[in-house]
């Protein structure tokens, strides 16, 4: 699952979600984990269309400029729900126009504009609620509640780790201080170095403290090789176990960067594609 940029809804223009329903048409032609994925990175940036009922107190309220209804407090809503054989209920969430229109055509028919929070939210709220159906008539596409909340959790961690990971980020005008180590973290380099011999690109790699305004502590690792986005990710992703459970980031950058060039100025690296695990050699040398 990727963290979507959630595109902007224009009430103005009709909603429709060609990319929603060619991932759901792949994903039922093939059954494979990348198409299930693309199924749910598309649902999160989708925009439905959710039949409702709404009574308002007095006259309805105009839409603005821009097209948007501003609900007053106190207006009743009903949602329709889709009953099944066995008597469960569903949210309905349409693509498109045409898919509502193969529940209900109905000139008169009041819908609302909802994502994928909007429903996990109505969900959590209404225990009678089995979960949601993504074009009921068409691609028939059915989130239980259980995978409802797992989805939901799974993409607020990521939207935390997202907005940690900005937190941290060195900024012009911060003090950054790299830190000599006295103790190099086997359990941290070992499986990082998995990766690096893996990776014929790599000549050298080295490890500090980093010292950021003072305050913030984190690792900073420093590869000479080319900027390889797919060699950052498998290193952290190496790195993540160690990192957990001492509670602690790490930044990864190239030596060829000013903030590398800080990383490597005097140092020793750990890792050496001639030399091979120099961390691991240096404590056989002190026994």
């Amino acid at each position: 699952m990727t963290d979507p940029k959630m595109p902007k809804i224009d009430p103005k223009k009709p909603l429709t979600n060609p990319a929603m329903k060619k991932a759901i048409e792949n994903a039922r032609a093939e059954d494979t984990p990348q198409a299930r994925s693309a199924v749910i990175n598309e649902m999160l940036r989708a925009t439905f269309l959710m039949p409702v009922q709404v009574g308002f107190e007095g006259k309805p309220p105009k839409p603005d400029k821009d097209g948007k209804v501003t609900i007053p407090k106190n207006t009743k809503i009903s949602f329709a729900l889709l009953s099944t054989t066995d008597k469960r209920q569903y949210f309905m969430a349409f693509t498109d126009w045409d898919e509502l229109h193969k529940w209900r055509k109905d000139p008169a028919q009041q819908t609302m504009m909802l994502r994928f929070d909007d429903y996990a939210a109505l969900i959590e709220k209404n225990d009678r609620v089995a979960g949601f159906v993504i074009d009921p008539f068409g691609g028939n596409l059915r989130f239980e509640r259980e995978n409802v909340a797992a989805i939901k959790r799974q993409k607020d961690a990521l939207v935390e780790a997202r907005r940690r990971a900005e937190s941290k980020r060195i900024k012009p005008g911060d003090k950054v201080v790299i830190v000599e180590l006295s103790v190099y973290p086997p359990e941290l380099l070992a499986p990082v170095c998995d990766v690096l011999e893996a990776n014929s690109q790599v000549n050298e790699a080295y490890l500090q403290m980093m010292i950021v305004n003072d305050t913030e502590k984190s690792y900073l690792m420093v590869l000479d090789s080319p900027k390889d986005a797919e060699l950052f990710k498998a290193v952290i992703q190496a790195a993540q176990p160690y990192l957990n459970q001492n509670k602690m980031d790490m930044h990864v950058t190239i030596a060829a960067t000013p903030l590398g060039q800080q990383g490597v100025r005097g140092s020793e690296p750990f890792y050496s594609r001639v030399r091979g695990r120099i961390y691991e050699q240096e404590e056989d040398e002190e026994d």
